[in-house]
């Protein structure tokens, strides 16, 4: 049997870093503003076009992101945002959400588009979002409303696509409904989501197809994202075979990260969100840094520096003072030479690998002077300041 998997391939896609949103809302840690702004900044920097950054839920649901007009605002003193090569994601979950969304956009800092979450069966919508599918299409409408008048797009994220962590398997015309009914409603933008880990190839393949059948030949509906949760090791397959069913966007967190919000944060335990709908810790989205380099190795353009990504990957391990689950900001990339830690002379050109745990115990971490890293890579080819920053003047 043949079969040509090279042409059943796109040439490129597009990425969607998750990490500042759905990453960081699962983190116990308050993470700090400014480096939810950093990161940002450097997604930027590598080439994202495409970036989650906020969610407006009430902070006291959603402490994590109590700090998000803030986001929203420094985010748009960026260039390459003020000059609209960037899009900004946020979410919301409530008709108080959107206000605030549109409070920014009155303000001089908008978001290009606002994505709410509903469920394809009633029990996780009720745990998820406090209502029944029903109940939150009374409030909908609103959210069309306020997109509208303030300029943003909305997107209906729609959860428990490919199976449910509360009612068990979901057929993919719980989906096809949920669209239909958004559609009617003038929403023109909508992301299936694999919302703990529920999806396999076969269903990724699957329910993508159905998507395109019925949707592809409408230029202006959106539905082509990839969004996975890599639970049970299904994370990469998953995303290959929904790329190759007719996905266009891909959406990972650095890192790792995301899935049902902490329940306790920075010590404080919240009040709408914890263990809700799945008790396993392990609901991470797919990583972006192993997802990158995967579709690199498979010759599919992804339009970011990935050198840059993987120094980032280790950098949230730093934040998060452990290591995270990505294979790669351990093993790095495929060589495709020798290089140095096979005792060669040629050049180091690839990221090295380290020991687990090295990156992200910054104690044991000592950078090296200026005139060290000047003796030891002189006339070589090694990414020793990937974020092409000054490197500090130290004392050996």
């Amino acid at each position: 049997m043949k079969f040509d998997m090279r042409g059943a391939l796109p040439k490129r896609v597009d990425m969607l870093e998750l990490l500042a949103r759905d990453g960081f809302q699962h983190a116990t840690k308050v993470i700090p503003t400014e480096t939810k702004v950093w990161f940002i900044e450097q997604f930027i920097k590598a080439g994202y076009r495409l970036v989650e950054v906020t969610n407006f839920t009430h902070p006291r649901i959603m402490p994590q992101h109590s700090d998000a007009e803030d986001i929203l605002k420094r985010i748009w003193q960026v260039d390459a945002v003020k000059e609209g090569k960037v899009k900004l994601i946020c979410y919301g979950m409530t008709r108080k959400a959107f206000e605030r969304a549109a409070g920014s956009a009155q303000a001089g800092y908008p978001p290009h588009s606002v994505a709410f979450t509903i469920s394809t069966e009633d029990i996780h919508c009720s745990r998820n979002a406090g209502r029944t599918r029903e109940e939150y299409f009374d409030d909908i409408p609103q959210f069309v409303r306020l997109a509208k008048e303030n300029g943003f797009k909305v997107n209906m994220s729609i959860a428990c696509v490919y199976g449910s962590p509360c009612a068990g398997p979901v057929p993919v015309e719980s989906t096809i409904e949920l669209m239909e009914r958004g559609l009617d409603l003038g929403i023109k933008d909508f992301t299936p989501c694999d919302t703990t880990g529920e999806a396999n190839p076969l269903t990724a393949f699957e329910y993508m197809s159905a998507l395109v059948d019925r949707y592809g030949k409408y230029d202006d509906v959106k539905f082509r994202t990839a969004h996975f949760h890599d639970a049970r090791g299904m994370g990469l397959a998953n995303y290959v075979a929904s790329i190759m069913a007719g996905a266009t966007i891909v959406e990972t967190s650095l890192g790792q990260g995301g899935g049902q919000p902490a329940f306790v944060v920075g010590g404080v335990p919240g009040l709408g969100s914890g263990p809700i709908y799945t008790n396993s810790d392990i609901v991470g989205n797919g990583a972006t840094e192993d997802v990158l380099v995967m579709l690199d190795e498979m010759k599919i353009d992804v339009g970011v520096d990935i050198d840059k990504m993987l120094q980032l990957g280790r950098v949230l391990e730093w934040v998060y003072e452990e290591p995270l689950r990505p294979y790669t900001t351990k093993s790095g990339r495929p060589i495709k030479q020798p290089t140095e830690w096979n005792l060669t002379t040629v050049g180091l050109d690839y990221l090295p690998p380290f020991k687990e745990g090295y990156w992200a115990m910054p104690g044991k971490y000592k950078p090296a002077s200026a005139e060290t890293l000047e003796k030891v890579f002189k006339g070589r080819k090694f990414r020793w300041d990937p974020f092409e920053e000054k490197v500090r003047n130290v004392k050996d």
